[in-house]
């Protein structure tokens, strides 16, 4: 599912359509993002190069979002084409955000750089959904079309929804950049080495996030509904109230589902494992302008692992500049071509690259995107 297939231009107003996008679903579907955000990176080494030290500061996201097809359904087409069907309508989540201050250091011994870092975690926002309480379904009887909507549904925030309203809209979502809170605290570490075997073969791997472990008590509450609601003979229309072109409001909409879901709110902490990653490579330098590469990456969270393996080729026509192409396979798929660029006039270095070359200069046409960039000064 792309970006196109959900959103359209009707006149001079951008609508939403669900109509391509449904087809296309699963009975159940995942949507997986990180993000990672640099702010800065400083690194030094002694005269003799044999110890590093490096500091810095990074944001990052890390989530996943389940949903099954009858969600989009409901929500697209109402209820009315479902008369008589039990739709399960429940989401799963795991979606957090935080700030990581780094320290490390690094001590090479003879060809062999090894390396360490330690990260304090600030947690921002975090939403998790229990994962034995997802239940959510909805049934419409085909005789009087009474509305019945089940729920044990549970999940976990901290600085996300605040509280939700049974007089009101139902979520009182906080909006805007979060503000990181040592309230919700943790720590994780880095390990890797890379060495050199000869002045031809180099060998590198790293183990990221070891430990790692928010605990958010900031704003952290757990919501509970267990709830059997019936509503009195209705159908609504979904498209038409999305794009406001029926007399029916989200409002009046929301009143209703305040009733039916009737959660509790409990204070309590929670925690957060940020993502295990592994990383390992080769490279082979078949002339001083020509370098061949081999890379695997693989990423451990709670709901899922992904794995990529990939080559890559090299070309350094001149000393400020470097061209590459690589093919990759991973959990996903099997068929990506990308490309690299790095520009290095004097002390700045200036990079661009991507495991997928179309996806990367089509994101709204593209189901998975990967993207990089960044400059550093070398002095």
């Amino acid at each position: 599912v792309t970006y196109n297939d959900i959103l359209r231009k009707d006149g001079d107003r951008t609508i939403i359509d669900l109509g391509n996008a449904i087809s296309k679903l699963d009975p159940q579907n995942e949507v997986f993002f990180d993000q990672r955000i640099e702010t800065f990176s400083l690194g030094l080494r002694s005269r003799n190069d044999k110890w590093g030290l490096q500091v810095g500061h990074a944001i990052q996201l890390s989530g996943f979002v389940d949903y099954p097809k009858s969600l989009a359904e409901v929500i697209w087409n109402g209820n009315a084409p479902y008369i008589g069907q039990t739709l399960s309508i429940g989401p799963k989540a795991d979606i957090f955000d935080w700030q990581e201050w780094s320290v490390g250091i690094s001590r090479r011994i003879a060809n062999v750089n090894i390396g360490a870092r330690a990260k304090y975690l600030t947690g921002i926002s975090a939403l998790r959904t229990t994962e034995d309480r997802n239940t959510m379904s909805i049934f419409t009887d085909p005789d009087i079309y009474q509305l019945t909507l089940t729920t044990d549904y549970a999940f976990h925030a901290s600085s996300v929804i605040t509280s939700i309203d049974t007089a009101g809209l139902a979520f009182d979502i906080v909006t805007g950049p979060g503000k990181p809170s040592t309230s919700n605290s943790g720590v994780a570490f880095d390990l890797g080495f890379d060495a050199k075997l000869s002045e031809r073969l180099s060998v590198n791997a790293a183990v990221l996030n070891l430990g790692g472990t928010i605990t958010w008590k900031n704003e952290a509450a757990f919501f509970s509904s267990k709830n059997q609601y019936t509503y009195d003979g209705t159908t609504f229309p979904g498209s038409d109230i999305i794009n406001g072109t029926d007399s029916l409001t989200f409002e009046d909409k929301l009143d209703t589902l305040n009733d039916i879901f009737q959660f509790v709110k409990t204070p309590e902490s929670f925690e957060s494992k940020l993502p295990l990653r592994i990383l390992a490579g080769a490279s082979f330098k078949l002339s001083e302008r020509w370098m061949l590469g081999f890379n695997a990456y693989y990423q451990n969270t709670d709901r899922r692992t992904h794995t990529a393996v990939g080559v890559s080729a090299r070309w350094s026509p001149l000393r400020w500049l470097s061209l590459g192409a690589m093919y990759s396979a991973n959990t996903r798929s099997a068929s990506n071509v990308g490309f690299h660029l790095a520009v290095k006039p004097g002390p700045v270095q200036v990079y661009f690259l991507s495991d997928n070359l179309l996806n990367a200069f089509s994101l709204r046409s593209s189901p998975a995107v990967n993207f990089r960039a960044g400059a550093a000064l070398v002095f």
